[in-house]
């Protein structure tokens, strides 16, 4: 019997490369993809904010992005629908050098502050409102606020806990504040990385969807249960990361790292709520047709058959 071919599929990562994306460079790498059948692509966008228009447009099959920016795609029109939680929760907010002489939100006037993308300016400035500042500026930096940050191009601007505040952390004191607290949602939901993908790709291709959030749910499988284990293979997967650093950032996304894929629906209530206070959803939209389980493996990824089928 001949090797049946595989399936070209093409994912595209939210950023470089870095330690929370484990689980799936750790499906690629240990051959997940393969057994289901995947010849996969995975690959960095040179701009964040085009990740949602090129799932969009499917000039890629599969892509991650935050909730919020799934939530405002749709809002826009785009049919594109998460069908998975890959990073739960991450603290985001906007992170600083104490040696800037931040101390509080309020001592942010007179300051630069980077974005990523659209709707990180978009919060900023909300919360800059609410808070009465009046003397800022916005600065968009995309990937390289730890390098926007130390160049003092910004004094401060949006990162994650567990990834560009670590780094920041190598160059002296740091401070952080969390936009969640300050906006009074109790949960960083709103930066919950979403596997997202068009609405036609899972119409025409259920089973491809189904194939590759099973490898994607074995290779979390590993990194939750043998941390040090899922480590080295995502050194192997991406040497550039086998650094103190690339170290640190990963065990700090550990917490994050979802084995189950499924979304909280929560979550989503609490993000299109916020979503509405930005001024970003038109009247009468469903948070809730943006997302879908039903492609998630019903159990999680195990290595042995099970006894008892009836339960």
């Amino acid at each position: 019997m001949g090797i049946l071919p595989k399936t070209r599929t093409t994912l595209l990562l939210n950023w470089a490369t870095n330690p929370y994306h484990a689980p799936i460079l750790v499906a690629q790498e240990l051959g997940f993809f393969d057994r289901e059948g995947l010849k996969m692509a995975i690959l960095e966008p040179r701009d964040p904010s085009d990740v949602t228009e090129l799932v969009a447009n499917r000039t890629v099959d599969y892509g991650l992005k935050a909730m919020i920016h799934t939530v405002a795609a749709r809002a826009k029109g785009f049919s594109v629908k998460s069908i998975a939680t890959i990073l739960d929760e991450p603290p985001t907010g906007l992170i600083f050098l104490k040696s800037s002489g931040i101390t509080d939100f309020a001592s942010l006037e007179g300051k630069k502050i980077g974005f990523v993308g659209e709707f990180g300016k978009i919060m900023v400035d909300n919360l800059a409102k609410h808070a009465g500042l009046t003397n800022y500026e916005t600065v968009r930096v995309g990937m390289n606020v730890v390098d926007a940050i130390l160049e003092g191009r910004i004094d401060t601007g949006i990162g994650f806990s567990n990834y560009q505040l670590a780094e920041l952390e190598t160059h002296g004191p740091v401070g952080m504040f969390r936009i969640d607290e300050l906006a009074g949602l109790g949960c960083c939901c709103f930066c919950s990385i979403q596997l997202i993908t068009h609405e036609k790709t899972l119409d025409e291709n259920p089973e491809r969807t189904k194939k590759l959030l099973r490898a994607v749910q074995a290779g979390a499988r590993v990194v939750a249960e043998s941390p040090e284990k899922g480590w080295e293979v995502v050194q192997r997967a991406v040497p550039r990361l086998r650094t103190e650093l690339g170290h640190v950032q990963y065990m700090r996304s550990l917490p994050f790292i979802t084995r189950s894929l499924r979304h909280t629906q929560r979550d989503w209530d609490k993000v299109g709520k916020y979503a509405g206070h930005l001024g970003i959803l038109p009247e009468g939209y469903d948070v809730h047709a943006g997302y879908t389980d039903e492609f998630v493996p019903t159990t999680p990824a195990v290595d042995v058959q099970p006894i008892v089928q009836s339960v």
